[in-house]
This record gives C-alpha cells, sequence and structure tokens, in this order.
C-alpha cells in the first residue's frame, strides 16, 4: 500500500466516524504535525481549533486547563469546528478530567473530539465512547520524498529508502540529515542504520540485530537447516506466480544450549533478511505494554520483509501479579501471528515448553515446530570443529570425534564452554592448545542434562510426539557418521 493510499484510507477512517457521530477520536503518534494535517484534511470543510496546555486554544490562548479545554470543546455542538487536544493522556488519571470527557460524549456532537498523544492511556470509563486510530508509518514513496529533499544527488535512494523502512517520517528526515555529514554513501548508510538500531529499541522494545552467523556455524540440526534453505526460493515473484505463500517462520523448542536462538540468527542470513528481535521484557516493562505490543508489530511489519527472532517466547505468558497484563498481550501478539499480512519470518525459541499454550504452535501461525534434542555423537563433534573453527585452530589437526566419544549429554553450549576452558589453561601454561587441554576442560565441567536429569528428560520426552526433530534419527547420523 502506497503512502498515499495509507494516507487516504486514515483519512477516509475519520470521516467515516465523524459521520457515525463517534464522540471522540484518539489518534496515537509521536508524529503530531502530520497527524493534524490529516485530521485537517477530513475536516477541510471547517475550522480546525488546536488546544495544549502550553499555548491554549488558538483563538484563545486563556484556556489552559485541560477541563476548560475539553469543556469548551462539548459546549460546540454543531459543525462549525473541530476542537483538536495534544497530550491529553497526561490528565487522564484525573477524574475531573474523565469526567468532563464523558459529558462531552454524551451529549449531541455533530464533530468528534480529537485528541492526538503519543501512547493510547484511555482509562476504561472511556472505552465504549472513543474510538483509537494508530497513524501508519510513511512507506517507501514518502520516504523517497524525505530522500530527495535531504541527500544530494549521486546518493543511491533505494537502499537508503529500504534502511529507513520502519522509522516514522521525522526520524528518517533526522536520519538522512545525520547520514549527509558524511561524504561517502556507504559510511552514511551505515550512520543510518546505527540511528534506526537506537530509534527501533526506544520506541517499539525492538532491535535491529547485526548477525554474521550462517547455517555453517550451527552444527548439527540437518533436518531443520534443510527446511530452512528450501524456505529461500518462497520469497521470490516466481514463487508468488506459483501460488506459494511467504513463509511465516518456525517455532523452536528443546533442550538449553543445543543451538534454538544460533539457527534463529542463521535464519536472518540464509533468507538474507534484516533480524529484528523482539524483547518482551523490555515490552513489558513499558508503560503501556499493550500499546508497546501493537507498535512492535507495526514497526517490524513496517521493515518487512525481515526476520522477527523471539528468543524464549514463554516469558511472554508472564507470572505473579501481571498475569492479566501478560495474558492480554500474549494474546495481542498470538493474533497478530494468525493474522499478519506482511512477509515477517517469525523464528521463535522455546525452553519450557509445558508453559506454551496449545494455541501457538497451531498452523497459520508457524510453518513448523521443531524439536532440538541433545546432540548425537557425530553431531558433537562437528559443534567440536565449529567452536574450534571460531577461535583460529585447525578441527583436522584434533581428534574431534575421539574427544565428544564419551561426552554423552553435553549440548552445544558446554562443548563450547569447553573450548574456552581449555584455551585458557594452554594460554597460562604458555602451550599451544591441545587434546589434553581439551581433556582436562571436559572433566571439570558437569553437563546440565546431569544437574538437572528429570526436567531434561521430560522435555526430551514431550519432543518425541509433539515436534519435528530438527536433526535425523540419531541412530542413523551415527551410522554414517562412523
Amino acid at each position: 500500500m502506497s503512502e498515499l493510499s495509507r494516507s487516504d484510507a486514515f483519512v477516509r477512517e475519520l470521516v467515516a466516524l465523524g459521520a457515525a457521530r463517534v464522540p471522540i477520536i484518539c489518534v496515537v503518534t509521536h508524529e503530531e504535525r502530520r497527524a493534524l494535517a490529516l485530521v485537517k484534511t477530513a475536516f477541510r470543510s471547517i475550522r480546525a481549533l488546536e488546544w495544549t496546555v502550553t499555548r491554549g486554544y488558538s483563538d484563545d490562548a486563556t484556556l489552559k486547563d485541560p477541563v476548560d479545554a475539553v469543556r469548551r470543546a462539548g459546549a460546540t455542538t454543531d459543525a462549525s469546528s473541530v476542537h483538536i487536544l495534544f497530550d491529553l493522556h497526561v490528565w487522564l488519571a484525573d477524574p475531573r478530567v474523565v469526567r468532563t470527557l464523558r459529558d462531552l460524549a454524551a451529549g449531541p456532537r455533530a464533530i468528534p473530539l480529537v485528541l492526538i498523544m503519543p501512547i493510547e492511556t484511555l482509562p476504561p470509563e472511556l472505552d465504549r465512547d472513543a474510538r483509537v486510530l494508530s497513524l501508519p508509518l510513511p512507506d517507501a514513496s514518502a520516504l523517497e520524498d524525505a530522500f530527495d529533499g535531504e541527500l544530494q544527488q549521486g546518493w543511491p535512494r533505494d537502499p537508503f529508502v529500504r534502511a529507513a523502512a520502519g522509522l516514522t517520517l521525522d526520524e528518517a528526515t533526522r536520519a538522512f540529515r545525520l547520514a549527509r555529514t558524511l561524504s561517502d554513501p556507504a559510511d552514511g548508510l551505515r550512520r543510518l542504520v546505527a540511528e534506526k538500531k537506537g530509534v527501533l529499541r526506544r520506541s517499539a522494545c525492538l532491535e535491529l540485530v547485526d548477525t554474521d552467523v550462517g547455517l555453517d556455524d550451527v552444527g548439527g540440526l540437518d533436518v531443520l537447516k534443510a527446511w530452512l534453505q528450501s524456505r529461500v526460493v518462497a520469497f521470490d515473484a516466481p514463487a508468488r506466480e506459483f501460488g506459494l505463500t511467504e513463509p511465516r517462520g518456525m517455532l523452536v523448542c528443546g533442550v538449553q544450549g543445543c543451538g534454538k536462538s544460533l539457527v534463529s540468527k542463521a535464519a536472518a542470513r540464509v533468507l538474507s533478511l534484516p533480524l529484528v528481535r523482539l524483547d518482551f521484557a523490555e515490552l513489558f516493562a513499558a508503560p503501556s505494554p499493550e500499546h508497546a505490543m501493537r507498535e512492535a508489530t507495526r514497526a517490524v511489519e513496517a521493515v518487512a520483509p525481515s526476520v522477527l527472532w523471539v528468543d524464549e517466547i514463554e516469558k511472554g505468558l508472564g507470572s505473579g501479579t501481571n498475569e492479566t497484563t501478560h495474558a492480554r498481550v500474549f494474546g495481542s501478539f498470538l493474533t497478530w501471528l494468525q493474522e499478519r499480512r506482511a512477509p515477517v519470518f517469525v523464528a521463535a525459541t522455546a525452553n519450557e515448553v509445558d508453559r506454551l499454550p496449545p494455541e501457538l504452535a497451531r498452523r497459520g501461525r508457524f510453518d513448523e515446530v521443531f524439536f532440538v534434542d541433545l546432540p548425537s555423537p557425530t553431531e558433537r563433534a562437528q559443534i567440536l570443529a565449529v567452536h574450534l573453527r571460531r577461535r583460529l585452530r585447525d578441527p583436522r589437526t584434533f581428534p574431534v570425534v575421539e574427544l565428544v566419544k564419551d561426552l554423552e549429554h553435553w549440548s552445544g553450549a558446554e562443548l563450547e564452554q569447553m573450548v574456552s576452558s581449555a584455551l585458557f589453561r594452554a594460554y597460562a601454561a604458555g602451550e599451544a592448545l591441545s587434546r589434553e587441554h581439551l581433556r582436562a576442560a571436559a572433566r571439570e565441567l558437569v553437563p546440565l542434562a546431569t544437574l538437572y536429569e528429570e526436567k531434561i528428560q521430560a522435555l526430551r520426552q514431550w519432543g518425541q510426539t509433539r515436534a519435528r526433530r530438527a536433526s535425523a534419527d540419531r541412530r542413523t547420523i551415527d551410522l554414517f557418521g562412523d
């Protein structure tokens, strides 16, 4: 949908709500100027009266009290003017303001009262009288205009516009200006991406993640990796013509430290898409988690196509005193997973599978649910080789198969820790890393599966019947790996 059609749809909705005599319209956005322009477009035939606590009304600077401002709007029952109040959310905890708004809603109104505010904090008393609209983010056409107005000719427009997707128009304009301070377009683009990382994290509990993790960096999990590679072709135009839809994502459950997060990051690399991480902890720390969730999903759709990484998704269910809030937010997230239309590939991981509701794994929200088990001997050898290569050691000079043979029930994270500990040991002794250092490090580590044997076994039992195995049959792997 183009920016013009997005704006038109927003204006048409305002007009429709006005015709339906909706008493209060709440426009949620940080872009006051853009929202104001669209409200004026919707009610272009009548006078617009703007109010702020610092300036009062545009035609009466003496009315700075919010109760008086709402009372004046309520006294105007004809279609002579539209009253637009900014930042009234600050006073919505005041019972006088709420009562005045309810009085306004109960009276005859020809034109709605419009509230423009950065966050949605309407009290429950106004739920039935107010309609909430989120101002849509700008798309490529608006960002192209901003690019043309801020950056010099000769700079490549398309990569800058793609990188700015998901920002508000004001944020994109400022990012373009920051890029302009650098003489080289490549440096300018990196500066824009860095700015976007900060903006996304502040505004929508999202983080744009740089990842250099590829499938070669993931040991084992051959079934899951092959599945990911088969999804790459589904993002191009011929796939649409063939009848394929964009992949919706994967839910990866299993034992801790066995590569769930790693393969989720690798998904972005193999699909050649930007990786955006949703942080549930920061989301629930927001003043309004429900609003933060809506903003997060709206922003991630704006940067689509992309991979949305949700690590330990069960944290979204919450526990304790905020269970009601967690349930509402997680329910909203489940609805978005089912209804989303933008090409967002969701890579979610879970450790505590007993906390996952059945509806999470329902078809339509994810394409596949995978279970990541403890690695087989062959997979352990692959993982050990990966971690040796990462530390600039040639795995061919180490007996990796022999080293991992007796490390039954070790996870990939524990194999990584073994290499790290062995390196410390070798460095302290002033020696080159050897098999003896690795064996000594292995003797010092106690795997998680040993410490929490009952819990890990219960998890593995769950995975045998309720998810697709991320690796081929362990006996087959070991047979062909020998």
